[in-house]
């Protein structure tokens, strides 16, 4: 966004550049240089230094556009942790109705019992340590956040990589993975006895490939009209320009999307991006 301190420095600029080309016009003009008898040296002087002054310009507004979308990306991480921090006190919450459960079937001798309950909390302590481990703190938090705040739906992480060389910005991933968790859920609610899911990351051959799956299914008559923008299952509920946008956010940063579905299987949105080694290598 432009402050009015950019819009200052456009200003000067379109000013800078109008006077340049007054002063060499006027010049070049043998009437007009004659009336206001400018010397040569002094109209190259002045139009050098415009452009110097233009140039100087130019690098100041692109330094605070800079500065400015630090402070954006400073902020969307501090609003990430937060809501993180939310989530996991979510977590401590439940564990602490976990500790109750375990206690009264340690007192009962329900043994068996106990060791079942005592397992499925293992499982989701590991889990949570594996999302915890991500260097991504923003795909992180929003993981958790979805684990934490999401109503009637199991939310299944399955991490294989810690994301330590994720070339897209925070701000970018959580739009991806947003829209496609966010739709994931939305049809995974309308299922009676499957509303789970799941999103495996993992890497391979110089990507990072993120699905995400729900028991849903697309119809196939639908399938070329799945990433076209105003394209939505949820009737008002829905923009229908989430896909679209995750398409193109995907494609910016030379990657791909792709999708399989079926009433047996399921959906499942697969991304592909390319890590910073494979980004360097596509440059050069």
């Amino acid at each position: 966004m432009i402050n009015k301190r950019q819009i200052l420095f456009l200003n000067l600029i379109q000013l800078q550049v109008f006077l340049s080309c007054y002063l060499a016009i006027s010049y070049l003009n043998h009437s007009m240089a004659h009336i206001f008898e400018i010397p040569a040296i002094i109209v190259v002087i002045i139009v050098v230094l415009v452009g110097l002054l233009c140039l100087l310009t130019v690098k100041e507004l692109l330094r605070l556009a800079k500065k400015e979308k630090d402070a954006e990306i400073a902020l969307a991480r501090l609003e990430e942790n937060r809501i993180l921090i939310d989530a996991l006190k979510a977590k401590q919450h439940d564990f602490a109705n976990h500790l109750q459960v375990l206690y009264g079937l340690f007192y009962s001798g329900e043994k068996s019992a106990l060791k079942s309950y005592m397992k499925d909390i293992s499982k989701d302590l590991n889990t949570l340590d594996k999302v915890a481990s991500l260097k991504s703190v923003e795909v992180a938090a929003l993981i958790c956040k979805k684990m934490a705040l999401t109503e009637n739906v199991v939310i299944e992480p399955v991490i294989k990589t810690d994301l330590g060389n994720l070339s897209v910005p925070p701000d970018k991933m959580i739009s991806i993975l947003g829209n496609l968790m966010d739709n994931a859920i939305y049809e995974a609610k309308k299922q009676k006895d499957e509303n789970k899911v799941r999103i495996e990351i993992s890497e391979n051959d110089g990507y990072y490939v993120f699905e995400i799956w729900n028991h849903g299914h697309i119809p196939p008559e639908l399938f070329d009209k799945v990433f076209e923008p105003g394209f939505t299952t949820k009737g008002k509920d829905g923009s229908g320009m989430g896909l679209n946008i995750v398409k193109n956010i995907v494609k910016q940063y030379g990657g791909r999307l792709e999708f399989v579905s079926g009433e047996d299987t399921g959906t499942t949105f697969r991304v592909y991006l390319p890590q910073k080694e494979e980004m360097l290598s596509k440059t050069n």
